[in-house]
């Protein structure tokens, strides 16, 4: 993926994070995959497999142009290699990207967007910096509530 400092035209890629597998489904850290999944139910589209994605993609149409959505099947601390590849498969720049994650700093529903930032410590976002090179992406967290003892246990657990 580019490093494009100025937006073409927006978000072209929306890439929803969780784990995937039925014993996920249900958990706080999959806030990003049902996030996707509704955009997809309201557009009438449908996710299929795309191995050459590392995950589940559909595409909608939003605006007059099309949108991808990605829900990675690499578990969430490998995230990266799902949107690199994407990325790299439609040519897009850094700035057609959108990620959207658990965030347990906010409070359960409350959302924040930015347009690049860190991550906060949130493993999946790291991977993506990692693989992409950048953090000058848009980011949309999604607040699962603040956690009570072990984090790794609060966000595998379900509301």
């Amino acid at each position: 993926m580019a490093d494009d400092t100025e937006p073409r035209n927006g978000i072209r890629l929306i890439v929803g994070l969780g784990n995937f597998g039925a014993e996920y489904e249900a958990t706080r850290h999959n806030a990003g995959y049902w996030l996707v999944d509704a955009i997809a139910r309201r557009a009438g589209a449908r996710f299929s497999g795309e191995r050459k994605f590392h995950g589940d993609a559909a595409r909608i149409r939003l605006a007059g142009r099309d949108v991808w959505l990605l829900k990675p099947t690499t578990y969430m601390n490998r995230s990266g290699q799902a949107v690199l590849a994407a990325g790299q498969f439609y040519k897009l720049e850094l700035t057609d990207l959108m990620v959207v994650v658990d965030d347990l700093a906010l409070p359960v529903g409350k959302i924040r967007i930015r347009k690049s930032g860190s991550s906060g410590g949130h493993n999946g976002l790291e991977d993506i910096v990692a693989r992409v090179g950048s953090d000058a992406w848009c980011r949309l967290r999604i607040g699962i509530g603040a956690r009570t003892g072990d984090p790794k246990v609060y966000v595998l657990g379900e509301f």
